[in-house]
């Protein structure tokens, strides 16, 4: 088992799987009170983190709503995965992230590198160059016991005719991706589950069919609350991904309210739902 898989693991013993997105979007901020600025993504992010007392297995920032402030967001963002990865709260960053060669290398050193100011735990990546130009990408992940999540079934509906398009062989470009992303899981000896993950659609009706395509990995499931899926959704729709999946809901925290008091009692409410899962 992977160092990243085995540290995501007895987090999810502790916490449950439950994956809190942290989407500081301009409309985001003011519904609570904050600035939209590089402080009021910071202090929206801690605000998470804080109304639980930083109990949770995995956040999940979308590194675009730091991003957009330039340099000082990114300071922003650093101080959020710094504070978070201090109470051992595993940080997947939400970068999308696909290229070449020694352009993706340069990514992964960004990201997993011993002298990065920016070391998260995980990635989400696509694969559009195909999946094994992720190589020097995933090969770094795991060398310094991070993870890497690809993009597979997302939720969005543009997704699905590229998503499903069918292959030479009559293979779906999805299900081609689970092959490939469960053979690299072997060939890094990282299994049960490994440090090569995917991304599926907690509303995606094929998710099952993707799931059990990839026995030794993790699942990340957005799409739960705002985007109208459930807890139970999830455990309908991948039953064999029980103790793997990892439901993602990101506005869905303000569900109650904006206050610490109100988003920790939310995210509570969502964590015992999703032992469900386990």
């Amino acid at each position: 088992m992977s160092q990243f898989a085995s540290r995501l693991l007895q987090r999810i013993r502790a916490y449950g799987p439950l994956c809190v997105g942290i989407d500081p979007s301009a409309a985001l901020l003011a519904s609570c009170g904050l600035p939209d600025s590089p402080e009021g993504a910071l202090s929206f992010g801690l605000r998470v983190l804080k109304s639980v007392s930083f109990q949770l297995s995995i956040i999940k920032p979308q590194s675009a709503f730091f991003e957009r402030f330039g340099s000082t967001g990114m300071l922003a963002l650093e101080e959020l995965v710094r504070q978070a990865r201090a109470r051992e709260v595993l940080v997947l960053l939400d970068g999308k992230r696909g290229d070449i060669d020694t352009t993706g290398a340069a990514y992964a050193e960004g990201y997993f590198s011993q002298t990065t100011s920016l070391r998260v735990d995980a990635v989400t990546t696509h694969a559009y160059l195909g999946l094994g130009a992720l190589d020097p990408f995933i090969k770094m992940a795991v060398q310094n016991e991070g993870g890497v999540f690809v993009v597979v079934r997302s939720s969005n509906p543009e997704g699905i005719g590229l998503q499903t398009a069918r292959m030479a062989d009559g293979t779906t470009v999805a299900r081609h991706l689970c092959a490939e992303i469960t053979r690299l899981n072997e060939r890094h000896g990282n299994v049960s589950p490994g440090a090569i993950g995917a991304v599926v659609g907690a509303t995606c009706d094929d998710a099952e069919e993707m799931a059990t395509a990839m026995p030794t990995s993790f699942i990340l499931a957005p799409g739960v609350g705002a985007q109208g899926a459930t807890m139970r959704d999830v455990q309908a729709r991948m039953p064999s991904a029980r103790g793997r999946v990892l439901p993602s809901v990101s506005r869905g925290i303000l569900a109650n309210g904006t206050s610490c008091e109100d988003i920790g009692k939310a995210i509570e409410s969502l964590s015992e739902k999703s032992r469900d899962l386990l």
